[in-house]
């Protein structure tokens, strides 16, 4: 999940979460020049940066075979479509995102979402220092779910507030991006009506929490075209209803085939996480090596102003569960984007 803050870190190292947050290059502005003349002094006027604008939309896919135990068995699927804007003006950033998102099995034999969602991000990002920059950042997202189909999620209206950071420190040897916020319920559904089968009525209560997400690490230049670039990932999630921690282990290795195309296969080796049910009961796990997703993304320049990114991945996963055995969960990725700069 969170594969959209992948995609703008994986952007970040061309120059990719898909996957470190974008970075914004501290232009060099002068107010004025004096440029002395004997025996007349001229003084050159320099006029400000202007704003320059970009556009951008993406498909990203999850299929999850043979879907989760949890309930319908495609409850962890999901298909998310996405345009966004962004404008900039020296060390400042505007961006605005807007996601439509689908759960559950999309295939031609079930092509009913199981639940859907609207996202709307607002961005404020600043260049504070020459290789460090920070952001604000407020969604809104509200879920709707199929009380006729089967599956765990349920309706949601809920506001997101988030800082983060990006840098790139001491030539590349510390780099990648971080970011914590909270989230809070402003209507968090239905629930059954055990006395009439078939009604709902509207929860009271609320599934608050915060969370964590960062990539971090070294890039070495091994030749002119290829680099490599290890990272460590750590993510969590502590709501009300369920607490998640992950760690992981990523190695990427950029390859620049010529000025229009760089591929960047990489691998997610997952060293532990742990899924509890918010009361500190441990429900399910995945230990070292229980995880490992190898992926293949490149970054196509179509023109001066068009370019795709576009990635695909396989994920083998054996989620341990404390009462249940080992569950087969593996997962197939992919992703479609295309960035137009105006």
């Amino acid at each position: 999940m969170k594969k959209s803050l992948y995609l703008l870190a994986a952007l970040s190292l061309l120059g990719t979460n898909v996957f470190a947050k974008e970075v914004v290059a501290e232009p060099v502005v002068e107010t004025s020049k004096e440029v002395i003349v004997e025996p007349v002094v001229v003084i050159e006027e320099v006029a400000a940066p202007a704003w320059s604008f970009g556009a951008r939309t993406y498909l990203e896919t999850e299929d999850f075979d043979n879907g989760s135990p949890i309930s319908g068995g495609d409850d962890e699927d999901g298909t998310f479509w996405g345009v966004g804007v962004s404008a900039t003006k020296g060390k400042l950033t505007l961006d605005l995102n807007v996601e439509r998102r689908f759960g559950g099995d999309l295939s031609l034999s079930k092509s009913d979402a199981e639940w859907e969602a609207t996202r709307v991000d607002y961005k404020v990002r600043y260049q504070l220092f020459e290789n460090q920059a920070f952001h604000l950042k407020y969604r809104n997202e509200e879920r709707t779910r199929d009380y006729s189909r089967d599956t765990y999620h349920s309706n949601w209206k809920r506001d997101r507030f988030e800082l983060g950071t990006d840098f790139n420190h001491f030539n590349g040897l510390l780099n990648g991006w971080l970011v914590a916020g909270i989230d809070r319920d402003k209507a968090s559904g239905l629930e059954k009506v055990e006395s009439a089968p078939g009604t709902y009525t509207t929860k009271t209560s609320r599934d608050d929490g915060w969370y964590w997400e960062g990539d971090f690490g070294p890039s070495f230049q091994l030749t002119e075209k290829l680099s490599l670039r290890p990272t460590l990932y750590t993510t969590g999630e502590l709501y009300d209803s369920y607490e998640m921690v992950e760690t992981q282990i990523r190695v990427m290795l950029p390859y620049q085939v010529n000025d229009k195309l760089t591929i960047m296969p990489r691998v997610r080796f997952t060293l532990d996480r742990t899924n509890d049910d918010g009361n500190g009961n441990k429900v399910w796990e995945y230990e070292a090596g229980d995880r490992i997703r190898y992926e293949l993304m490149a970054n196509i320049v179509i023109s001066d102003n068009l370019s795709s990114f576009v990635g695909v991945a396989y994920e083998q996963a054996d989620r341990q569960y404390v009462d249940g055995g080992t569950k087969d969960i593996d997962l197939i990725w992919s992703y479609v984007g295309l960035n137009y700069a105006f």
